[in-house]
């Protein structure tokens, strides 16, 4: 529903004063409203790379861009075919490594193993020999001359 109030002629006269002011207020809300508006198309904090690449697009002439394109297609060409090669290399290497080196590696600890129980065997010989039978005596012999 709609209320109806009656207006009299003194506040008709303010509201008629106040109304340009509010009527200019208005219009410096529009010119800020079309400065951020303007600030939003070219707000620098939100700008991407791709936005500044896309913009190099009008700077840049359109020889010079095609030379530019060929220049990184043969790069990454180049770059494409070492990393082929190199994987391809460093497969066959690795490959290569682990089934020389890896009987190597277990031959070598074998022969250190033999080598280890050899000097424990020698020990255990000497040891025995100086336990021999015939040697507790000599021992004795020794205590009961001094």
């Amino acid at each position: 529903m709609v209320k109806l109030t009656q207006v009299d002629d003194e506040t008709a006269t303010q509201f008629e004063k106040t109304a340009p002011a509010a009527g200019a207020q208005t219009y410096s809300d529009s010119d800020s409203d079309s400065d951020s508006d303007y600030e939003d198309d070219f707000d620098l904090e939100h700008e991407t790379i791709y936005d500044r690449i896309v913009a190099l697009k009008d700077v840049v002439p359109p020889n010079q861009r095609t030379q530019i394109v060929s220049a990184v297609e043969s790069a990454k060409s180049v770059a494409s075919t070492v990393f082929s090669k190199g994987g391809s290399l460093l497969w066959g290497v690795t490959s290569s490594i682990l089934l020389l080196g890896v009987p190597l590696s277990l031959a070598i600890l074998a022969e250190t193993q033999l080598q280890e129980m050899e000097k424990e065997m020698s020990l255990q010989q000497s040891a025995q020999e100086v336990l021999a039978p015939g040697s507790e005596s000599a021992f004795n012999g020794e205590k009961a001359k001094a």
